[in-house]
């Protein structure tokens, strides 16, 4: 009797043991992810659209655009674009009312550069000649940013 009694607690013991082991997974060793060579996107690329634009695409029914072209217009906020010019700290090398800096930047004043030249070489440091000081992208500069600070620009010494 003593012996059964042994041996069902054993059988139960092995039971709990084994279902432990069940629930738990066991031994086995889950495999890693594989690694990739290339990182992963945690986040969208950031993206800005006018509010004009947002309000035109939301009473459309066309579907949106994934990228806008932004041109200036009248409407484009000088004082916006001075806060973009003093932010940048564009006056620094061009000064604070675009008269130029002698040895740093040249006088923005009087600027006849259409938008898109503008834009350049704002995003591209104009294909890399004025180094890294003019390298402002999308994420630096919105697209209406860089309307209004087009806007500043134009209106600087008039």
């Amino acid at each position: 009797m003593i012996k059964s009694k042994r041996m069902v607690g054993l059988i139960l013991l092995i039971s709990l043991v084994l279902l432990i082991v069940a629930a738990c997974g066991g031994d086995k060793e889950e495999a890693a992810p594989a690694a990739t060579s290339q990182p992963v996107a945690t986040m969208p690329p950031a993206r800005f659209t006018a509010v004009a634009e947002q309000a035109a695409s939301a009473s459309s029914n066309a579907s949106p655009k994934v990228e806008t072209l932004i041109t200036p217009t009248a409407d484009a906020s000088v004082s916006r674009g001075e806060t973009v010019y003093k932010n940048k700290k564009c006056a620094d090398c061009h000064g604070p009312q675009g008269e130029g800096v002698t040895d740093k930047g040249k006088a923005l004043a009087g600027t006849t550069l259409e938008f898109q030249k503008f834009e350049d070489i704002l995003r591209t440091g104009d294909n890399g000649a004025l180094g890294n000081d003019h390298l402002y992208g999308s994420s630096a500069i919105s697209p209406s940013g860089m309307t209004n600070l087009y806007a500043f620009v134009s209106n600087l010494g008039k």
